[in-house]
């Protein structure tokens, strides 16, 4: 090391108090212990001198594989990180704690019980911006981002604002929690979605936003939708929709999973009325009353819940004109549902005996470079080859060796 290096160690060691110096001395041992156990001295530094020691903490962090390292030495590990990248930086001591902290807590003074009307639109234009986006890119990218939003928001309400920016403060935290609840629904963590959008219901119910609260109850409904269990779908959304909901993007949604739902048990007059009232609820809604993501239901959605709910029927000819008119309608960057508007049409194909074409429609939809095979496609992927058990052939062959690789990534990655 240069002098100037091993004089800032020095002064940092002179610092620390006998806790971080005890837990240091345990993340040392035990890196020093698991290379013992592999007989790899290398992959680990034991210099003699406890100036050294120090030094290697870096490398006992990463490369000594904690096997026996406690809790809190693993968990203590995000921070060592950056206090030594704080010493890179010439920084030791309270100065790192500052560079870290400091500007998180200013901007939570700041908006301690006074948040400025631009710093409030700029909360309420994040949270919108990230239910548009959780649509179109792989939701779990967006997880850091939206907590720290999340977090933000949560702190300002800690501090009582002004009537009417609290209102705003606590309708802009359920949007976030909803968002928040669309990632953990796609990544296959059920218990923890329900948590987030019951959070983004009681804020709603909190200020008396009815539209907010529909459009959590219609995510809080893909649970008992992607879990095969349409009654328990119906006896949730048979409450709301007793009060018969008329209008409204999110209204349409709500009448569009209970569709689905009777679909699912095979009864087509109730499916009929449902789709029928989602349809009602978006006449005379122009385009800017419904944007893209998950705080809207837009036309194209109406048209896959159509096309699902003939292909549960068994009515292939309306199940493939539905699911066209669908993907005449959806944004191809949209990361799963065109995705899964195809295995509908490709279901249908499947239906009418069109094997080669319906195993190349599927195909292109678990292929697509936009498509995130999240636990929605990964799921219809699924039922779709469990359906090719009749057939044999070149295409059924061609597409699972194309589509099983995917799959087993996708849950793998889960």
């Amino acid at each position: 090391m240069h002098a100037a290096s091993r004089r800032l160690l020095d002064r940092v060691l002179s610092e620390s108090d006998s806790v971080v110096v005890a837990r240091f001395e345990r993340a040392i041992s035990a890196g020093h212990d698991a290379a013992s156990e592999t007989g790899d001295a290398s992959s680990v530094l034991v210099p003699n001198t406890k100036l050294g020691r120090d030094n290697a903490l870096e490398h006992t962090a990463i490369r000594a594989a904690p096997i026996g390292l406690d809790k809190e030495v693993e968990e203590d590990d995000v921070r060592r990180r950056e206090l030594l990248a704080c010493i890179g930086a010439g920084l030791a001591g309270q100065a790192a704690d500052l560079v870290a902290n400091e500007p998180e807590k200013m901007l939570a003074t700041l908006d301690a019980g006074s948040i400025s009307e631009r710093r409030l639109g700029l909360l309420e234009e994040a949270a919108d911006t990230l239910g548009s986006r959780v649509v179109q890119v792989p939701p779990h990218e967006l997880l850091h981002t939206t907590l720290e939003q999340f977090r933000t928001v949560r702190g300002c309400l800690g501090e009582r604002q002004a009537t009417l920016h609290q209102i705003r403060l606590v309708r802009t935290a359920g949007r976030l929690a909803n968002v928040v609840g669309e990632i953990l629904f796609n990544e296959g963590h059920f218990g923890r979605a329900r948590n987030w959008y019951t959070t983004a219901i009681h804020a709603a119910q909190d200020i008396g936003d009815r539209y907010s609260e529909d459009i959590a109850l219609a995510g809080l409904a893909y649970l008992p939708t992607y879990s095969d269990k349409p009654r328990e779908v119906l006896d949730l959304l048979t409450p709301r929709l007793s009060e018969n909901p008329r209008t409204g993007a999110a209204a349409a949604w709500l009448w569009g999973m209970a569709a689905r739902a009777h679909a699912d048990l095979g009864d087509g007059d109730q499916f009929a009325y449902c789709i029928d009232r989602s349809s009602a609820a978006l006449d005379g809604l122009s385009s800017a009353d419904l944007p893209v993501g998950i705080f809207s239901f837009r036309p194209e959605k109406l048209a896959f819940y159509r096309a699902i709910g003939y292909a549960r029927l068994g009515r292939p000819d309306e199940t493939a004109a539905a699911a066209a008119h669908a993907i005449s309608l959806y944004d191809p960057r949209e990361t799963m549902e065109p995705a899964l508007v195809r295995f509908e049409h490709a279901a249908a194909l499947l239906g009418s005996g069109e094997v080669e074409q319906a195993c190349a429609v599927a195909t292109a939809a678990i292929t697509d470079g936009h498509t995130y095979v999240g636990l929605t496609v990964t799921k219809r992927a699924k039922q779709f080859d469990s359906t090719l058990s009749r057939w044999q052939g070149r295409a059924v062959s061609d597409w699972r060796q194309q589509a099983h690789p995917v799959i087993e990534s996708a849950h793998a990655r889960a």
